[in-house]
């Protein structure tokens, strides 16, 4: 996208909007009153085709800055209109708001205040506040909110977290997983490096904000942190119609679209976002640590394993799998390997593998970094893809302290007994190996 300069203008506002003029007019007022000067920014709305009943006379709204309105003819959907919109954007910096992003006065001020200091992280997200209809009219006359209910359980709050506020800084670790463009800021040429929004999105609702900031997070490099958020960097959630139905559904469409098979993909849309959140962080730690202490290491395992085996066609879950003389027919989850083809960075939730096309799955003390529940569907998804799943314990897991010592694995052995045909046993020079086979799911009982 080629970029227009000019020298004067700092920040550029973005703004899709489709049949909901009565919250872009509002909005276009709210940026009129800002504490940042006018010759400073500028807006650029697009309207993404639909009826323009609501739409003459919407530039009188934005009095006193300088505005700039397109449209496309025939609806394009959100990603395409926010490209097009960009393309004619003249700022160093871009902030994406969403035609009902009623705004406090200073949001544009602070975010470009963040973004004028060296080595912030280059992404800012800002508030936003669900603002209920008791607060229209008070948007309407123009007001600053100062009462706005903080909490989800009142009725407002920030629906990106589960009490309607941040609970913590650990988040900000994957900010991608918050990053909806309804108050985000960030460089435009770094938007250009990652190739703006993905137009595959077409007219479906949902992901295209998280797919291109996990892009950004990807280019930045996944172990910085890339993201801050700013609580006085305010914007309220005016109402509109929503169809929960045909969103969750076009949700569902487009996550099948963009997931990798990464962690991050795996958790994200599994679990209530937060929860995803909190599994993300905790086993991209916990690969950073076995990569780190030389656990979890793949090749002594199929120097002692393999010819135990029923066969060749086996899911290795460690690292180091170059070690090993692996036959073509295995697959690897080697945390310390590239991604491709044959190796995929997943925990095992549900990953692209056809159930019964595999001999085994053999976890190397990496399955002792999962959480009891992710281990129980690890087992469980396991048992699908082949007949057996061995966990390995070995007797040298480097330098990190890794649970459950023998007697903690005995429990683990009796705890799955009802599910799977254990087997316990000590293998020299490895250590310890827990074998389970799926036992048949008795009539009547599937599903509990």
């Amino acid at each position: 996208m080629a970029a227009r300069t000019d020298d004067t203008v700092e920040l550029s506002v973005v703004i899709p909007t489709h049949q909901d003029a009565q919250c872009l007019a509002p909005t276009l007022r709210s940026l009129t009153r800002q504490t940042l000067d006018p010759e400073r920014f500028e807006v650029v709305v697009i309207r993404d085709g639909g009826s323009p009943a609501g739409y003459a006379g919407i530039a009188g709204a934005a009095d006193g800055i300088d505005l700039r309105l397109l449209e496309f003819p025939e609806r394009r959907g959100r990603a395409a209109a926010r490209n097009e919109a960009v393309r004619h954007t003249r700022a160093p910096l871009l902030l994406f708001l969403d035609a009902d992003s009623y705004t406090s006065p200073q949001l544009l001020e602070r975010h470009l205040a963040h973004h004028e200091v060296a080595g912030r992280p280059p992404v800012l997200l800002g508030r936003r506040d669900e603002l209920s209809v008791a607060h229209v009219e008070a948007a309407l006359d123009g007001k600053e909110l100062t009462d706005v209910p903080r909490r989800r359980a009142d009725g407002g709050g920030d629906l990106r977290f589960p009490h309607g506020e941040p609970p913590g800084p650990e988040w900000l670790r994957v900010g991608w997983l918050f990053s909806y463009t309804h108050n985000i800021s960030l460089a435009r040429d770094l938007f250009d490096r990652v190739g703006g929004f993905d137009e595959r999105f077409g007219l479906r609702w949902g992901l295209e904000d998280i797919e291109l900031f996990y892009r950004v997070h990807k280019h930045l490099g996944v172990t910085g942190l890339n993201f801050a958020y700013d609580d006085e960097a305010r914007a309220y959630h005016l109402p509109h119609h929503r169809n929960i139905d045909r969103n969750w559904a076009d949700f569902a469409a487009n996550r099948e679209l963009v997931a990798e098979p990464v962690i991050e993909w795996e958790f994200y849309g599994m679990l209530e976002v937060y929860d995803s959140v909190e599994r993300i962080v905790h086993y991209r730690s916990a690969v950073t640590d076995c990569v780190r202490h030389g656990t979890c290491r793949i090749g002594p395992a199929v120097a002692r394993l393999a010819d135990r085996l029923p066969g060749p066609r086996v899911l290795w879950v460690g690292t180091g799998s170059a070690e090993a003389d692996l036959p073509a027919e295995a697959l690897t989850f080697d945390y310390g390997a590239p991604p491709g083809p044959t190796n995929h960075h997943l925990i095992g939730m549900n990953p692209p593998i056809a159930p019964g096309s595999l001999d085994s799955v053999v976890s190397v003390d990496f399955w002792r970094y999962l959480r009891w529940d992710d281990l129980c569907q690890f087992v469980n998804v396991a048992g699908q893809l082949a007949g057996e799943v061995r966990l390995v314990r070995t007797d040298d897991p480097g330098t990190a302290a890794l649970p459950p010592g023998p007697a903690g694995l005995d429990y683990v052995r009796r705890a799955l007994d009802a599910a799977f045909a254990t087997d316990l046993t000590r293998v020299d020079g490895l250590g310890d190996v827990l074998t389970l086979r799926p036992l048949p799911v008795p009539s009547g009982q599937a599903g509990t």
